[in-house]
């Protein structure tokens, strides 16, 4: 066996464009939360206010997009393949959904949940971020694990979205239902509130925007340069051309309205390209910690169970800049919290390391 068999391949370099995005999703999704729960009326209605409440509503699609391209780029460089590759991303796929599901708990609601009351049913069921990324991570899991060309698989993700904004605009859309018209709690109930109900992000059609990242991931080419001219020219386009279709008017699945945000987000990923490559690789683990941030400041923000968190422990009362130092207080908070919980599980699986050891060496010893 020769030396080179031996040889680790090289890591593939790290997309700066991408860790300064995913860090930036994670910014403005946990200051989008904190302001819309803090800023008192007399706050919303400044210009500044006004504006950035027009930019806020690119968070979730930003959030999405950049996930959907992270997935497809961890997973052409890794080694997995055919079906190796949902059955590696499963348990992701489950951790997402548990803690979409466990934020949901409505601990408020016990009594109502055990006599089956559809409001407080609807509302454990209802679809929201972490559920959409779940799902669409082993959708794309499976299309990424078909023996076919790059241009094939952005055809079928192309597809896939088209087909979710078709379905996500039959009736009763855009209006919700009560929840009194969803079926009765339990599997109908779970299907209908993830394709749509009265979930804030139904499956449909908000799992376009991370099939748009993975068409982003097997398309986008590898050269920086290329890239950013890649990603600025179809964003362009695609914001260009929905500029005059009167987008606050438009559902959240109107084709429009839906072009016109990852118009936006491509373009942002454009000028996020000039993040140099030392400053994005010092906020990659910000993205890399999207999943804790947001499990760790849900609660802080809106509550949970029968926690009151900062929506009704301060309500919507502070100017805009006590509400913008609250969030970063928030984020701070969220990051640190995370990254104790992460050293604290490493040193436990060390120290259970350690005791496994010990224990074998003294099975062995004669």
């Amino acid at each position: 066996m020769s030396d080179g068999s031996l040889t680790t391949p090289p890591k593939a370099p790290r997309i700066p464009t991408l860790d300064a995005a995913r860090a930036v999703g994670v910014v403005a999704m946990v200051f989008g939360h904190t302001l819309d729960a803090l800023l008192s009326a007399e706050a919303r209605a400044a210009p500044g206010m006004v504006l950035y409440w027009k930019a806020r509503g690119f968070t979730a699609p930003l959030f999405m997009l950049v996930s959907g391209w992270a997935v497809t780029v961890a997973i052409g460089r890794g080694r997995a393949r055919g079906l190796d590759i949902p059955r590696g991303r499963l348990g992701r796929v489950l951790l997402l959904l548990a803690i979409g599901y466990g934020l949901r708990w409505p601990g408020w609601g016990i009594d109502a949940l055990r006599a089956g009351d559809p409001a407080v049913w609807s509302h454990l069921l209802a679809f929201d971020a972490l559920h959409v990324i779940g799902v669409s991570l082993l959708v794309a899991a499976l299309v990424l694990a078909l023996p076919w060309t790059s241009r094939e698989k952005v055809g079928v993700f192309a597809l896939l979205g088209v087909l979710a904004v078709a379905l996500a605009m039959r009736a009763p859309a855009p209006v919700l239902p009560a929840p009194a018209e969803l079926p009765a709690p339990g599997l109908g109930m779970a299907v209908a509130q993830a394709l749509g109900g009265t979930s804030p992000f139904p499956l449909l059609p908000w799992c376009i925007y991370f099939f748009a990242g993975a068409v982003v991931g097997l398309s986008a080419p590898a050269d920086a340069r290329r890239r950013t001219v890649a990603l600025a020219l179809a964003g362009a386009a695609m914001f260009a051309v929905t500029l005059w279709t009167g987008l606050e008017d438009l559902p959240p699945a109107h084709p429009g309205l839906i072009a016109y945000r990852i118009g936006a987000v491509l373009l942002l990923l454009a000028a996020l390209s000039a993040v140099p490559a030392a400053a994005a690789a010092r906020l990659a683990p910000v993205g890399k910690a999207s999943l804790g941030v947001y499990a760790i400041h849900i609660p802080i923000v809106w509550g949970w169970s029968t926690w009151h968190g900062l929506a009704l422990r301060v309500g919507p009362s502070l100017s805009a800049w006590n509400a913008v130092l609250v969030a970063a207080l928030v984020l701070a908070a969220s990051f640190g919290l995370h990254l104790a919980i992460k050293h604290a599980r490493a040193a436990g699986a060390a120290g259970l390391r350690r005791v496994r050891s010990a224990m074998d060496g003294v099975a062995l010893d004669p």
